[in-house]
């Protein structure tokens, strides 16, 4: 997917760029490289308080942008309508985040809006990463089954979500499915399907059911079970900065995530926010989207082939294997999260299945969904999550 406003980009750099006439004056550079070493002191002091101070919860995660934001910051850019674009490298892709001033807002509060929601971005990565040694999540992956494990509120809510998604499709979006997912990882390295005693163990370790979530904290019934949110994780980090932003006085926003795209206001003067997805046919349509969210799924540029056998990098939870049949879903929902999941669903279910199910939801819609043979120039042997979009 990819998102315009249809006006014309301008500007780049970590400051954004100086459109004054003298923009290439000595003058202007010194001033530029000032700037440059005021940022990076206040990096540094930000680093010194994330290392002494815990991170704040509040809705979308951090209070503060850290210096590991600085460091995921790929560009953050100023355009001649007052529009903001910034775009951090977190969860193995680009967050990019587009705004415009709220009201009474100055382009100033409107940068450090949009520099909040990737630093949101990156404290929800620190909790949901499977492949994160040192995230909330792979600590809960490490501990015991049979106990009772306190989890912090964050945690607790994604995986109290992604139970409530598992069970709304039936566990064709389960998120249990890191057993299944190690194997993989070993198929793509030794090229061979794994064999059916392995299958079998992992099996046994997943299951969305043997997972309890409460207050007290979070329950693993079998070890061996491994959660991963790849199949949530994006769209719901995409939700808190959306809720980051909006905390912060900015209404008219788009945040892209590659896969999954959410919408507030509609820039001034347009009734939308400019997208193009793949819809019926593979065709790509442009729509317009404002208060709404947008997630793609399939193996269109990701699958692995084993024995001649194109394997797709989402799992079907009943086989534990990739899905075979080529298949691309776009699907519109009230939130982010929501349509993560259900997209990742829709590549396992049966088209008439989740078109039924889809169609029972308020606010989901189903805007692309067709088949497709794997192109013969676009195979890739990559496998990292249950669904890595």
């Amino acid at each position: 997917m990819s998102v315009s406003t249809g006006r014309k980009e301008g500007g780049n750099g970590v400051l954004g760029s100086c459109s004054c006439p003298f923009a290439r004056s000595k003058f202007c550079r010194m001033v530029l490289r000032t700037r440059i070493k005021l940022f990076f002191r206040k990096t540094a002091v930000l680093a010194c308080c994330a290392f002494f101070l815990p991170a704040a919860g509040m809705s979308g995660g951090m209070a503060e942008p850290t210096a590991a934001v600085s460091a995921r910051l790929v560009s953050c850019e100023h355009a001649a309508d007052g529009r903001v674009t910034a775009r951090g490298a977190v969860m193995g892709t680009v967050f990019t985040v587009r705004a415009y001033p709220g009201y009474g807002m100055d382009e100033g509060r409107t940068e450090e809006a949009c520099m909040r929601a990737l630093a949101c971005a990156v404290f929800w990565e620190g909790v949901m990463s499977a492949m994160d040694a040192e995230s909330q999540l792979a600590a809960l992956n490490a501990a015991p089954a049979g106990v009772k494990v306190p989890v912090s509120p964050e945690l607790r809510r994604v995986l109290s979500l992604s139970l409530e998604y598992a069970c709304l499709t039936r566990g064709a979006f389960d998120p249990t499915l890191g057993p299944f997912i190690r194997l993989w990882k070993k198929s793509r390295r030794l090229g061979v399907l794994p064999s059916q005693e392995e299958l079998e163990r992992a099996r046994r370790a997943s299951g969305w059911e043997k997972l309890s979530v409460d207050g007290e904290g979070v329950m693993k019934a079998t070890e061996g079970m491994r959660m991963d949110l790849g199949g949530i994780g994006k769209g719901f980090a995409v939700d808190r900065m959306a809720e980051m932003l909006e905390e912060r006085g900015v209404e008219s926003f788009c945040i892209d995530s590659t896969s999954d795209v959410l919408a507030g206001a509609p820039p001034p003067g347009m009734r939308g926010w400019k997208l193009r997805v793949a819809v019926e046919g593979g065709r790509l349509e442009q729509r317009l989207l404002s208060h709404a969210a947008v997630s793609t799924s399939g193996d269109a540029h990701q699958f692995a082939e084993i024995g001649g056998v194109a394997y797709s990098h989402v799992l079907d939870p009943a086989t534990g294997l990739g899905v075979t049949e080529g298949r691309q879903i776009t699907v519109q929902a009230c939130t982010a999260a929501l349509a993560d999941a259900l997209s990742t669903a829709a590549c396992v279910m049966p088209e008439e299945a989740f078109r039924a199910l889809a169609g029972r939801i308020p606010g989901v819609s189903v805007l692309g969904f067709f088949r497709h043979p794997p192109p013969e120039n676009e195979r890739s042997r990559a496998f990292s999550g249950q669904k890595i979009p």
